[in-house]
């Protein structure tokens, strides 16, 4: 069936010149291949399509009758594929998803940079903190928090995400003193339903210490977290342009100052086969410092 939708095209462009080599000429084909379509097609249906002779091409009765659905067949594909190969547009549209925390830092800034010297490019945003399916939701792009799991997609690291250990003085005051990272697994924290619920914190001498919690309260949300941690029902892990003000302020306390937790890679992550001329390759060379290839699989 698929191959006779070819030959009706081809049917259909030959009728439209009244020869076969015009026609090939029209279809980019040989004559001879041409000529093979159309035999191919009339042996699939069973009827002849055209009165051959050295010098002339006529249609049949039976090819009369076939020509209107091959000439709307033609038409369809003219005014989809070639209409579509002929706008340069149609690729400038992208959609990304970024996380919500994300927000408000400097790789947003970079973003928005991006998009303020490319006004030719249309750009959807989703921002939160739920990570999508970027097939199963057709994202062009998607930013990406920590590790990234195996999969077909290309990713490429462009941003560092350092994070404190922080808490309100009310909550550190209902506990016994924090002297060592350790004590921090007995305290109240706020969970994050996409992330683990165990933190590895790192002293300036080499010495590490994972501690593992069981939190009260869950969000879906790192800024949730972080506005939950103000009220002091907990603690949390913020991204540290998050709690900076607050920390400056003496609103919150860094807990186990001298530990600090590892950095989060944020990575831009999207679909193998989006074309190198696409505007989601440009936003990602736009993006950050990190070395590598542009298109290194993360599989």
């Amino acid at each position: 069936m698929i191959e006779d939708i070819r030959y009706l095209i081809a049917f259909a462009k030959v009728a439209e010149a009244g020869s076969f080599s015009t026609g090939a000429k029209a279809l980019g084909l040989s004559t001879a291949a041409t000529s093979q379509y159309i035999s191919r097609l009339e042996k699939s249906l069973g009827v002849p399509l055209f009165y051959r002779s050295t010098r002339r091409l006529s249609l049949t009765f039976d090819g009369a009758q076939v020509l209107q659905t091959a000439q709307e067949m033609l038409g369809l594909y003219q005014d989809g594929i070639v209409h579509l190969k002929q706008r340069p547009s149609a690729s400038r549209k992208i959609r990304i998803t970024i996380p919500a925390v994300l927000v408000r830092s400097d790789l947003m800034t970079q973003i928005a940079n991006f998009i303020r010297e490319h006004p030719d490019v249309d750009i959807s945003i989703s921002c939160s903190d739920t990570r999508y399916d970027i097939i199963g939701e057709s994202f062009d792009l998607a930013f990406r928090i920590g590790e990234l799991p195996d999969s077909s997609l290309r990713a490429r690291q462009v941003h560092f995400l350092p994070r404190v250990v922080v808490a309100s003085h009310a909550l550190l005051a209902a506990y016994p003193p924090v002297a060592h990272p350790r004590d921090l697994s007995s305290l109240a924290w706020i969970g994050l339903t996409m992330r683990p619920n165990h933190r590895t914190l790192r002293h300036a001498n080499g010495e590490t210490c994972e501690i593992r919690y069981s939190p009260r309260i869950k969000v879906d949300s790192i800024e949730a977290a972080y506005q939950l941690t103000r009220q002091g029902l907990g603690l949390s892990a913020p991204p540290t342009f998050l709690a900076r003000n607050e920390l400056d302020q003496g609103v919150l306390r860094l807990v186990v100052p001298g530990w600090s937790l590892e950095p989060l890679k944020v990575h831009a992550v999207w679909p193998s086969n989006v074309p190198a001329t696409s505007p989601v390759h440009a936003l990602v060379k736009s993006l950050g410092h990190a070395p590598g290839p542009l298109d290194q699989s993360i599989d």
